[in-house]
């Protein structure tokens, strides 16, 4: 018998690497990366998809299939990789014919127009707490700007959440579609981690998705997840949208990383337009959202670890050479002290300086 078929976690134990234990029972299980340094409690960018036994960092790009990660970690060929794996590992022949669950395809989003209602009312259902306000205070936002940009507390209790799920529903809202809604046991429920949430825009300020900021941030690398209840009961996945801030008719568009980030930095430059992706790696859709805009120059302003950690500064180089393939747009980088990592640190402290 001809076996063609390594499952991609069972490599990934072989190999030594670190699981997300939370992470087992869905079809993407998520560890740490052994290519860029991610080691440590905490962190798992590396993604194991189950379905097509292929990995993937979402922080470096390292990627390949069962045999090329056990080939490219024992310093082996892949024919050897891939002879050793089928004598110490549990390997299946690949199925002749696929059974319906495994042709059934990945639930996709509503319409945006769909989501934004749906997340519109959502917000409108919920409060921020004020450990959240603090928070976003502390980072230079004004009480108007944070009410304007409803940014609301994730319910923190199970009923909260099912009653909030209720509330959507009982507002003609179907759920099955949106992502971060899910059912648990038939009843339809919100799901993700306790934190605040944060509108992720259009340049017409539909509500694309809704990133939350954790409240358990012991890893700093960790602390922004899309709202999304993927591989759920009638869940639904969610995209790394681009966020779109501040003064759309602006012929400037600042560059930068993360929606929270961009607001601040729009908020404390005057209403300057921000174009926020989601990381360093997630580009689609960046020059779509950059040639619906009026903008005739392109300002690069993205994180300053890119000067220590080869992976982000090669991320971003990719995302120049993208961007600058636009010959309409004229391309600048915005640099500052080092000192300050983001361009939002640096804004507020120029404002407190004043």
């Amino acid at each position: 018998m001809v076996y063609e078929k390594i499952p991609i976690v069972d490599t990934a134990r072989r190999c030594g690497l670190v699981l997300d234990s939370r992470t087992l029972r869905r079809r993407e299980v998520e560890a740490s990366c052994p290519f860029c340094g991610d080691h440590g409690r905490g962190k798992y960018h590396l993604s194991l998809n189950t379905a097509t036994d292929q990995f993937r960092c979402n922080l470096c790009g390292a990627h390949g299939n069962s045999v090329t990660l056990y080939a490219m970690l024992n310093g082996v060929s892949n024919k050897q990789a891939y002879q050793e794996l089928a004598r110490g590992t549990n390997v299946y022949p690949l199925p002749k014919q696929p059974t319906p669950q495994n042709t059934e395809a990945e639930r996709q989003p509503v319409s945006l127009e769909e989501r934004h209602a749906a997340y519109s009312t959502l917000l409108s259902h919920l409060t921020l707490l004020d450990k959240h306000r603090e928070n976003l205070l502390e980072r230079g936002l004004s009480e108007d700007r944070i009410q304007r940009n409803e940014y609301r507390s994730m319910p923190e209790t199970e009923q909260g959440r099912r009653l909030l799920a209720s509330l959507l529903r009982s507002c003609g809202f179907d759920l099955l579609g949106v992502p971060g809604f899910r059912t648990y046991y038939g009843d339809w429920t919100l799901s993700g981690p306790n934190g605040f949430l944060i509108p992720v825009r259009d340049k017409n300020g539909l509500i694309q998705g809704l990133k939350i900021r954790l409240d358990d941030t012991d890893d700093p690398s960790r602390k922004y997840r899309w709202l999304s209840s993927r591989d759920m009961t009638n869940g639904t996945r969610s995209y790394s949208w681009v966020h779109v801030t501040g003064d759309t008719a602006s012929k400037r568009a600042y560059l930068t990383e993360g929606p929270l980030k961009g607001d601040v930095a729009s908020f404390l430059a005057h209403d300057a337009l921000f174009v926020c992706i989601g990381g360093v790696n997630a580009l689609n859709g960046l020059t779509d959202t950059l040639l619906d805009l009026s903008v005739t120059e392109v300002v690069e302003a993205m994180d300053m670890d890119q000067n220590t950690k080869p992976e982000v500064r090669n991320a971003i180089l990719a995302m120049r050479k993208e961007v600058q393939k636009f010959k309409r747009w004229k391309y600048t980088k915005y640099t500052w002290d080092p000192a300050y990592k983001g361009v939002d640190d640096y804004l507020l402290s120029r404002a407190a300086a004043m």
